[in-house]
């Protein structure tokens, strides 16, 4: 097994190298998974020991942890016509979403989390621990992801002339090499004190209380990249015995989800614009379903307050891991006919 995830992480890594020479969003992440997918798709043999993907989710947790921050989400309070827009956004997009996907024939908890409205890492390591099929949700995050950032820069680019969606790059501290082995502790914690999702939950809180403190959690780019990477991998590897037909036909219905959250946001954005101060733009941003850092990328290059923007997208994925033990339970009982491969 260790021969076989070195090969694929080293096939993830040149799709990553390659994503980023076309400035893909997430690229070492979606750069990666498409590689290792589409060499799945044609027959060769990849892997990644369970082990190391979910050291991999440890370290995810730890990151999205550290950018949490109390002041930030008071904010909130402030900003209330725009949380309860993204509040019924957050239902419109489950409940479309899940109409959605269920008409291709995934099943019901995929098409739940096929439909989830943002933070595709979160979706996949929750819909691991629920045993769903990660090669459905992958297609549909990835292609919703593109979809929704690229529409993104591209109305920030009437706006300005440059819009970059790169992040900025973090040095490598000893401060930064400790809070490595600080996920793999939390995550061992998380499982002692039988919390749920361990392996991400764990890390996440210690990130946040450590950021809260005062502390700089700033992780060295190079390992949130390369567990963007070991994930990418892992659930590229996992379309081994798939079918092209298949991923096409999944692909209709990602794309379709994906303009559907677009055009669902600027109604959105258009009505609390009208009726309050906000801005159309940054309602906007803070509403569609985009990576966190590109979202707040974009906001800063636009002139909008990204704490606005970022605090948004971190209350919704809060509240989606909290709530995905009740939604499994809806849609699990009373079990109906599904779960087909489309």
């Amino acid at each position: 097994m260790l021969k076989r995830t070195v090969i694929t992480v080293g096939l993830g890594f040149v799709g990553g190298w390659v994503a980023t020479l076309f400035s893909l969003p997430l690229a070492w992440m979606l750069g990666s998974l498409f590689m290792v997918m589409c060499l799945s798709l044609m027959g060769v043999k990849t892997g990644v020991d369970k082990r190391l993907h979910r050291g991999a989710i440890a370290l995810l947790g730890l990151f999205i942890g550290s950018r949490i921050h109390a002041d930030e989400l008071a904010g909130l309070v402030f900003w209330y016509p725009s949380v309860l827009a993204m509040l019924v956004y957050m239902v419109l997009m489950l409940v479309g979403g899940y109409w959605i996907f269920t008409r291709a024939r995934v099943g019901r908890m995929n098409a739940m989390f096929c439909s989830y409205p943002g933070s595709m890492n979160s979706a996949l390591v929750l819909a691991e621990r629920a045993n769903g099929d990660l090669r459905w949700i992958a297609i549909s995050h990835s292609l919703r992801l593109v979809t929704v950032v690229s529409g993104a820069a591209i109305l920030a680019s009437f706006f300005v002339d440059d819009v970059t969606l790169n992040s900025t790059s973090t040095s490598l501290t000893l401060l930064g090499s400790l809070l490595f082995l600080l996920a793999p502790l939390c995550w061992w914690l998380g499982r002692l004190l039988r919390i749920p999702l361990p392996e991400f939950l764990g890390p996440m809180a210690a990130g946040a209380i450590i950021a809260n403190l005062g502390v700089d959690t700033s992780l060295p780019t190079w390992m949130v990249l390369t567990a963007f990477l070991v994930l990418g991998a892992s659930v590229g590897a996992r379309f081994s015995g798939t079918q092209w037909s298949q991923v096409i036909s999944m692909g209709r219905y990602g794309i379709t989800f994906a303009l559907f959250a677009l055009v669902v946001a600027a109604l959105m954005a258009w009505l609390v614009s009208s009726f309050t101060q906000l801005a159309f733009v940054a309602v906007l941003l803070a509403l569609i379903p985009g990576g966190v850092g590109e979202m707040a990328v974009i906001a800063m290059v636009m002139g909008i307050d990204p704490v606005y923007v970022v605090s948004h997208h971190i209350l919704r994925l809060l509240l989606l891991i909290f709530m995905t033990p009740l939604m499994l339970r809806l849609v699990n009982q009373p079990p109906k006919q599904g779960g087909k491969s489309p």
